[in-house]
């Protein structure tokens, strides 16, 4: 069993309305990008589509080049697919460690937004991403901060929760999975570095992000996490849990609602020109497998 099985169709909906904390990262990420309307853009990660849709409107346009998303969420990449209306976009059920269906060098732009953590071979799919780049092609990432999970209103209510007595015998905090999914700021570093990337940027930036109720905040965690927000709490004890996380992030609701500060990573980096290759334009191909591969050729995967 996988991160991914518990997903659901209630859940993609209810994260496509929920998001827009993710989607405000993701939409500043992109800006320190700069894409160009003759970019070639991987969305890995996709979800919804509601970033990539963005960057459509407001980067490509339907004249400029092209979009691809992906993303191992069928019910997710299905929205994504009912809402585009761009003949330069295209959202493929695919993962990040096997871009089979693209030619070497022949992106520009790919981004990871608020994903990275859910990767399960980070180095793989950094291999892959870093083959599907032309050279001086760039990757955006923003993904929770490891070194300051336990720092989150989230984590901090939540572990309050869970040391009750009915939980505290058969509940280990730490194996709350966004936590046990992340990478801290030197291990994403090392990470890029490892695969071949030159590092621009990398900050920890806090995220003040504001939730109507307990309620609608839990239920942006349920369906951020495909299901998996509970599920290091023996089932029979899932909903007395999530019943009580609601009615304590309640009691420190604000006037504007409940103030879920937490910590994420940002970072930019780029494939560098190799040495012995002729110095080129990023947005041009380069050397053998040039040529961008056309998104009426794009197969999915398996």
């Amino acid at each position: 069993m996988t991160v991914y099985d518990l997903d659901s169709a209630t859940l993609a909906t209810t994260y496509d309305t929920l998001s827009d904390s993710q989607f405000k990262r993701g939409s500043e990420l992109i800006e320190r990008l700069n894409i160009d309307q003759s970019d070639v853009v991987l969305d890995v990660g996709a979800g919804t589509g509601r970033l990539g849709l963005w960057v459509l409107k407001n980067k490509l346009g339907a004249s400029g080049s092209k979009l691809i998303g992906i993303d191992p969420l069928e019910e997710r990449i299905k929205i994504a697919e009912r809402k585009n209306t761009f003949p330069n976009g295209k959202f493929l059920v695919a993962s990040a460690e096997d871009l089979s269906f693209l030619e070497d060098r022949t992106v520009d732009v790919a981004y990871l937004s608020a994903v990275f953590h859910w990767v399960p071979n980070k180095k793989k799919a950094l291999a892959e991403i870093f083959r599907v780049l032309k050279p001086g092609g760039k990757i955006g990432i923003t993904t929770g901060a490891k070194e300051l999970a336990n720092e989150t209103v989230i984590r901090k209510t939540l572990d309050r929760v869970l040391a009750g007595p009915k939980y505290r015998d058969r509940v280990n905090p730490d194996d709350y999975v966004t936590s046990k999914q992340g990478t801290t700021a030197t291990e994403l570093i090392r990470l890029l570095s490892d695969a071949g990337f030159e590092v621009d940027e990398v900050a920890v930036r806090r995220n003040s992000t504001y939730h109507e109720s307990g309620a609608l905040l839990v239920d942006f965690l349920e369906s951020s996490t495909f299901g998996n927000f509970l599920v290091h709490v023996p089932e029979e004890l899932r909903p007395s849990a999530r019943a009580e996380y609601i009615q304590a992030l309640d009691s420190i609701s604000q006037g504007k609602g409940i103030n879920s500060v937490g910590f994420g990573i940002s970072a930019v980096a780029r494939r560098s020109f190799e040495l012995g290759l002729p110095a080129c334009n990023q947005r041009q191909g380069c050397g053998q497998g040039g040529d961008i591969v056309s998104l009426a050729g794009l197969r999915s995967p398996g």
